[in-house]
């Protein structure tokens, strides 16, 4: 073996090498107690142990001592003289003096934390030592398994813990560690024999331990059993080299990119032909819109590694999926796949349009034939299953992360004047639609646009509909209820509504002192209730200032236009053009009374 020469930071050698302030004291009172014996510190333990004779020798020649002399703590992992014996036969030397300070120093400070940890301390994965010769002086990881005993790298044992010093703890070990690379490290980690064999078969082993630097993005051995599976094989002795090799150089990028460092955007890749596309500004790391990043940042001496849940696949159709595509291949779907197909859909949801599709499972279809009375997608007509399904259709991508509470045009538009029925969304909790349905899994993306799954079918909402769903028309709707105008307002009509907030009633109920709805009668409700309602699909670009007829016959609006839109001179319409199927909302801010 090889070692590079390493030249020894001063800052660090600097901090290492801190004395140890030594505090005496002489008292000539025999009757005062005798201060007791300090206990022994790393390197006296070191020195005493004749196992530990050439760890001594060593330390020494790379001027160590002082430095592990010093307060700590620490935790050393301290190979006996049997595994230095074992590591010289290795690198065929014949001892310490074989071997330089610079090439000692990085070796032997990969046995040392900068911590105290006890064996009862330790736990499963991976902890940074005080080597840092690596690109960009990062500390060099090690890993730690506790499955057996306590194992390092999965080879070295722990085989004597918790020697307790004044500044730390040794654990003796039967090997000595050796900094790893990228290829090192993926070797030591059971999570990635699959990686491991693929990179030998590919002879991608001398080229992943040279210089680099490199950033990996390895996948687990279960990511690459779910690309055997998608493949219909039995594992990488499958696949040949040539499959392999522009797999593998697609996982890995130039430089020692660690996490803090990641954003969004293209990233070259060492498969010259294909490139990343990361997507770092949601809650974590997404590869390609599919892969995530899990762990990061198992520095080694020639790079980076970050773990990953799947297997990347440059060009793969995946990559080039539609919306329908993607529902066609998740069985979970065949209902709206059959319902796309009868309304003649498929090929819209598979073109070159950008989409967001909240895509009902087949159990909320089962359920919306349950609630209808009818036995399947054969009892819709095409021209009901269309605008239910283009309900579900935003005209333009969408992630979760960009979701905010509000309404949103569908691009569904069977209303009075063809205008986008309108869909609302809420964050609270998740994201709903509609007060009702959830989101269950967001962010499946296509080539044309995003999947989120949701749990329930959503059918385009009349006026009423669309006052239910929104917690802000809790009185209001209270009131159309009790005044049993529910039936007449979900007619054809078409209505415009200028509906009230709950703060609007709450205000009416103390100006009236009144507790709520309860206290009024539908004789005193009805007249109020159609008062807001104006014939017609009245949109804002329709208003105008004049006299308004309402339902309330003999009672009309006084609407001034003059700066935004006023009602009978103190009534405000704070939001607009809220679309159902049979007219549209416009939300104010007063009830209004009729004279």
């Amino acid at each position: 073996m090889n070692f590079r020469n390493y030249k020894f930071s001063l800052g660090l050698f600097l901090l290492m090498i801190a004395a140890i302030v030594n505090v005496s004291c002489e008292d000539d009172d025999d009757d005062m107690p005798k201060p007791m014996p300090m206990e022994e510190n790393i390197v006296d333990i070191v020195v005493g142990n004749n196992n530990f004779s050439i760890l001594a020798a060593a330390l020494t020649k790379a001027d160590l001592v002082d430095a592990l002399n010093a307060n700590g703590p620490f935790t050393v992992f301290g190979p006996t003289n049997a595994a230095f014996e074992q590591l010289f036969m290795d690198l065929g030397v014949s001892g310490i003096d074989d071997l330089s300070a610079e090439a000692l120093t990085p070796i032997l400070l990969y046995h040392v934390l900068g911590i105290q940890a006890k064996s009862t301390d330790l736990s499963n994965g991976y902890v940074e030592t005080l080597s840092t010769f690596t690109p960009g002086d990062y500390p060099i990881n090690l890993l730690i398994n506790l499955d057996s005993g306590v194992k390092l790298n999965n080879s070295t044992n722990v085989t004597s813990a918790d020697v307790m010093a004044s500044n730390g703890v040794i654990h003796i070990i039967d090997e000595v560690l050796l900094p790893p690379d990228v290829v090192d490290i993926a070797i030591a980690n059971a999570t990635f024999s699959h990686l491991v064999d693929a990179v030998i078969k590919s002879d991608l082993v001398d080229a992943l331990k040279g210089d680099g630097p490199f950033t990996i993005f390895a996948p687990t051995d279960a990511a690459f059993e779910a690309l055997f599976t998608d493949l219909g094989i039995s594992g990488i002795e499958d696949l040949s080299a040539e499959d392999l090799t522009p797999i593998l150089t697609y996982h890995v990028v130039s430089g020692n990119v660690r996490a803090a460092d990641v954003s969004t955007g293209t990233v070259s890749t060492l498969n010259t032909e294909a490139d990343l596309e990361i997507d770092a500004d949601g809650s974590g790391v997404i590869i390609n819109g599919s892969s995530n990043v899990i762990a990061t940042d198992v520095q080694g001496t020639n790079g980076v590694i970050h773990v990953i849940d799947k297997v990347l696949i440059p060009g793969s159709e995946e990559e080039e999926q539609s919306i329908a595509d993607i529902a066609s291949a998740n069985s979970d779907f065949s209902s709206l796949v059959a319902a796309l197909d009868k309304a003649g859909l498929v090929e819209t949801m598979d073109g070159e349009g950008t989409f967001t599709v909240f895509a009902p499972t087949n159990e909320a279809f089962q359920n919306l034939f349950t609630n209808l009375g009818v036995s399947g997608i054969e009892d819709l007509s095409v021209e009901t299953l269309t605008q239910v399904l283009l309900y579900h259709v935003l005209g333009s991508k969408v992630m979760s992360t960009d979701i905010e509470a509000g309404y949103v045009e569908t691009l569904a538009t069977n209303s009075p004047d063809m205008d986008p029925v309108m869909l609302r969304l809420d964050t609270d909790g998740g994201v709903k639609l509609n007060k009702e349905t959830m989101v269950t899994s967001a962010d499946i993306e296509a080539f044309n646009g995003v999947i989120h799954v949701i749990d329930k079918v959503l059918l385009p909402p009349n006026v009423v509909d669309i006052a239910v769903a929104n917690d802000s028309f809790e009185h209001l709707v209270a009131a159309v209820v009790k005044a049993d105008l529910a039936g007449t307002l979900s007619g054809d009509g078409p209505f415009t509504i200028f509906a009230p907030t709950d703060a609007a009633f709450e205000a009416l109920f103390e100006t009236l002192g009144v507790d709520g709805i309860d206290d009024l009668t539908a004789e005193t409700l009805t007249p109020i209730l159609l008062y807001h309602v104006v014939s017609g699909n009245v949109r804002s670009d329709m208003v105008s200032t004049g006299m308004v007829a309402t339902l309330n016959e003999g009672n009309m609006l006084d609407i001034d236009t003059s700066s935004g839109v006023t009602i009978n001179g103190d009534t405000n319409v704070t939001a607009t053009d809220i679309q159902g199927t049979n007219g549209v909302i416009h939300v104010i801010d007063k009830v209004l009374l009729p004279e």
